[in-house]
């Protein structure tokens, strides 16, 4: 039995910038976010990268192994079925380039924004996890009217928000944007401010 997961471990070592190879497919995958955030009204917020990282994927394999006595027979329990010790085996896998972002603060009025990004690659943009809470934010494509997570090469992640008559929205929008190979992952946090917060 094989089940494998991803994790990301984050390390400190360096990595030189590319030239700009954003139109080449021929190289690694690459993704590279316009540094705003643009509201269909014009206004627009920046995407200040709080760090970037170098990454590395580490993935694990579980393996099943019959019990054994000392004789190398298999044990077998009560009800005359073998028994198992089950490992966990971990290893690395790809490497890439991880961009997290400082959080967007966005207004509490219902609008609709646009994260554009160049990209050598395909690209997935998942719907953030509302953590349990009322759904505010929405992934949407303003062009076809549609939701949109996923995309190729040059292109835009677009996004809604609902009014918000409260006070600020207590879940954060997460939104992950990353190349299929996972090679370049950027992470945005994006909050909205309430019609009732207190200057």
């Amino acid at each position: 039995m094989l089940l494998c997961t991803t994790c990301l471990l984050l390390s400190t070592a360096c990595e030189k910038d590319a030239l700009n190879t954003y139109g080449d497919y021929s190289i690694r995958s690459q993704l590279e976010l316009l540094p705003e955030v643009v509201s269909i009204h014009g206004e627009s917020y920046p995407l200040v990268v709080s760090r970037t990282v170098d990454t590395t994927y580490r993935y694990f394999r579980t393996e099943e192994d019959t019990i054994k006595n000392a004789e190398g027979n298999p044990l077998l329990d009560s009800n005359g079925n073998l028994q198992f010790v089950y490992d966990t085996i971990w290893f690395n896998g790809t490497t890439g380039k991880f961009t997290e972002y400082e959080p967007v603060v966005l207004p509490s009025p219902a609008d609709t924004f646009t994260i554009s990004l160049r990209s050598n690659a395909q690209w997935k943009a998942p719907v953030p996890s509302t953590g349990g809470k009322v759904q505010w934010f929405y992934n949407y494509n303003v062009r076809t009217g549609t939701t949109s997570t996923a995309g190729g090469g040059d292109g835009y992640v677009d996004f809604r928000v609902s009014r918000n008559r409260n006070k600020t929205r207590a879940v954060v929008a997460v939104q992950d944007i990353y190349t299929n190979d996972s090679a370049s992952f950027a992470r945005l946090h994006f909050i909205q401010k309430g019609e009732r917060d207190t200057n």
